[in-house]
């Protein structure tokens, strides 16, 4: 498998003008907590990433990563679904399936050599084992890391920012910032055409997410609060959902008797990115409703069993989920949903994949 970089400009000119190396840039410091901060002499061409938001993030600007792990779980369908934007996954170097995914070996950056790794440390270290001296080698013989862990809190650590405060610096360490600023607007305008859709207060659900997704046997179950600042549930706040969990104690997972108690309006795992519907109703909501204690919650009873995406959501991915996520809780006012983004019909889409497409590219 090749290692390559798709989607971008060439070296010295950025879309919309930007510079993008080459001679004429000046020296520019990016600092991101806890990585730290970081004086780039050229803008970077390439990035290895670890499984996270950045990914998406980088995407989003038109940067196909170097190496990256878990493509089985990453939203790349949304990808497909924007006009002229191409994605090869056969140009990024897999390195590794399932959990050796995790067991980061120091020669694989020397072998990839990117100018820049997307990685929050305290993420990365924590999955090789490696010691402060082997991160210190990889940073000084390689490139410096430049990440920082949102989906939920590190060790009790909440998140540092939320998802557009860091896809901001991604922008910068790419140097376009031109694109970053398209993608604010257009979202702005995104969640303003949803929230003024949404029903009053009183009347919108709750919901009891589950980040590790649904298994009707297993009987536990561990959630995601909505409530938590958290960027992998921002699309269940975003549209005022209610979460179920509130005020309580749920550290670790929830068994069948703490969900009969609370009996949540929804049910919802972090599958969108990873499942087709077809997958979704054969893998998870059949075997709910077949089970003798799952099928008595409200929320299966009412086939209220709903997905939206998480782990790796950056901008492209939120619109996707949000959308999806608007048409199964709110189907009166923002559409049915078929099961899948790309059986919407083009008149019932909530954003413009035209318009996505052009600042992904950066022809806006």
């Amino acid at each position: 498998m090749t290692i390559g970089v798709a989607g971008c400009a060439d070296d010295t000119t950025e879309p919309n003008g930007e510079s993008n190396g080459g001679d004429g840039v000046d020296p520019y410091e990016i600092c991101i907590e806890p990585s730290g901060c970081h004086t780039f002499e050229e803008v970077p061409e390439s990035f290895f990433v670890i499984p996270g938001t950045q990914e998406d993030m980088a995407m989003s600007l038109g940067l196909q990563p170097a190496a990256h792990a878990y493509p089985e779980r990453k939203p790349y369908k949304f990808y497909e679904q924007l006009p002229g934007v191409d994605y090869d996954p056969d140009d990024v170097y897999q390195y590794g399936e399932g959990e050796s995914a995790r067991n980061y070996d120091r020669e694989l950056f020397y072998e990839v050599d990117p100018d820049v790794i997307l990685a929050d440390p305290r993420m990365l270290q924590s999955y090789s084992n490696w010691s402060d001296a082997d991160m210190d080698e990889i940073e000084t013989a390689i490139a410096p890391f430049l990440g920082s862990f949102i989906r939920f809190d590190f060790d009790g650590q909440e998140p540092y920012y939320t998802m557009y405060e860091l896809f901001e610096k991604v922008a910068k360490i790419f140097q376009r910032q031109a694109q970053y600023e398209a993608w604010v607007e257009l979202h702005d305008e995104f969640m303003e055409t949803i929230e003024d859709r949404l029903p009053p207060e009183d009347e919108r659900p709750t919901a009891a997410v589950f980040w590790r997704g649904i298994n009707a046997d297993a009987g536990e179950f561990q959630p995601a609060p909505i409530s938590e600042k958290r960027n992998d549930v921002r699309c269940f706040r975003d549209l005022g959902i209610k979460d179920a969990f509130e005020g309580m104690d749920i550290a670790g997972s929830v068994g069948y008797e703490t969900l009969l108690d609370v009996d949540p309006d929804y049910l919802a795992a972090l599958n969108l990115s990873s499942m087709t519907g077809d997958e979704w109703q054969g893998e998870v909501v059949e075997p709910l409703e077949d089970h003798s204690t799952a099928r008595r919650l409200s929320a299966v009873e009412n086939d209220n069993v709903v997905r939206s995406s998480g782990q790796f959501m950056g901008p492209v991915t939120q619109l996707f989920s949000t959308e999806a996520l608007a048409k199964q809780i709110y189907p009166d006012e923002f559409g049915s949903w078929p099961g899948d983004s790309d059986a919407i019909p083009e008149t019932e889409q909530l954003f413009d994949r035209e318009r996505v497409a052009e600042i992904v590219t950066g022809d806006f």
